[in-house]
């Protein structure tokens, strides 16, 4: 016996609701989904830091190279640009803290360089010498502990972009243990500045630092001129030891997270704004479209019924 005309509209209505109760969470999960997101795991690169500066003419010499340099080697290196903090317009009191974690016995001369906070070269150096260095870094390096990282960025117009970056150590932190956090930026001479040896754009330049301990206490903060929102720091998490999701905002060029124990550095990793990019898509036309198409198939459903 078919079932009457009020229980067939009661069968459509069940339906259609059980279908519109089904995609209306793919109807609104756009909301919060960044323009773009970026990942990369590691903690094996070796850190590059150079002291230098826009008023120096050797640099100026090694400066046009060293991003290709950085480049061509860059699962095994990242570099991080300390610019003196007197009257060059891009130097910041991060660069004096690291200076003076380097416990160097004498006047520093620019450029110099370290990897992972030894192998110091000062001076006129060739790429030679670079990797020889590098190679010896990364012959020292006791066994490295591994992270991941995740960046999303979200559009703000007309204010500016919001980053939120998430870091995974995924190994116990011992309590001896700390954590720094590079952002880097490409920036610009303005004409109107004197100190100047003839480079217009200086790259991977330090903006902003933070430095926790193995626990997730914040221990140092360099904020620059965007400052860092903490969004959430967690230990509880099985499948990793601590997790940092940090937030910043205007236009930049990468991260670097460090980890040092007892003085020594023990994982390094970098992320660029050419990493892994995943524009991701928010089309709310599209979702409408699958929405109706649901409605229609199951119409002709329940009317094949009848």
């Amino acid at each position: 016996m078919r079932p009457g005309r009020d229980a067939l509209n009661m069968q459509k209505r069940v339906v259609l609701t059980i279908v519109v109760l089904i995609l209306l969470p793919f109807a609104s999960a756009d909301i919060d989904i960044p323009d773009e997101s970026r990942e990369v795991s590691g903690g094996h690169a070796i850190l590059l830091e150079q002291y230098t500066a826009t008023w120096c003419d050797t640099c100026a010499t090694i400066d046009p190279w060293i991003s290709d340099f950085v480049d061509d080697r860059s699962n095994r290196v990242v570099r991080v640009a300390l610019h003196p903090n007197d009257e060059d317009p891009f130097g910041t009191p991060l660069t004096s803290k690291r200076l003076v974690l380097k416990e160097s016995d004498h006047q520093l001369s620019l450029p110099t360089f370290w990897f992972d906070g030894q192998e110091e070269v000062e001076g006129h150096v060739s790429q030679s010498t670079l990797e020889s260095r590098l190679r010896n870094a990364e012959a020292n390096r006791e066994n490295s502990i591994s992270m991941h990282m995740v960046w999303n960025t979200w559009g703000n117009e007309p204010h500016d972009s919001v980053h939120e970056l998430t870091i995974v150590i995924e190994e116990d932190m011992p309590s001896n243990a700390s954590i720094t956090v590079f952002r880097l930026e490409t920036l610009e001479m303005d004409s109107q500045i004197i100190a100047y040896n003839g480079i217009d754009i200086h790259h991977d330049v330090a903006t902003q630092m933070i430095t926790f301990n193995g626990n997730g206490t914040i221990s140092e903060s360099f904020d620059g001129a965007h400052g860092w929102n903490i969004r959430s720091i967690n230990q509880t998490n099985s499948e990793s030891s601590l997790v940092l999701t940090l937030e910043t905002y205007g236009n930049i060029d990468g991260f670097v997270t460090e980890i040092e124990v007892d003085g020594s550095v023990r994982g390094v990793i970098g992320i660029t704004d050419e990493v892994n990019p995943r524009n991701v898509e928010k089309d709310s036309s599209l979702t409408l479209i699958l929405l109706v198409g649901a409605l229609v198939t199951s119409g002709i459903i329940v009317s094949r019924r009848e």
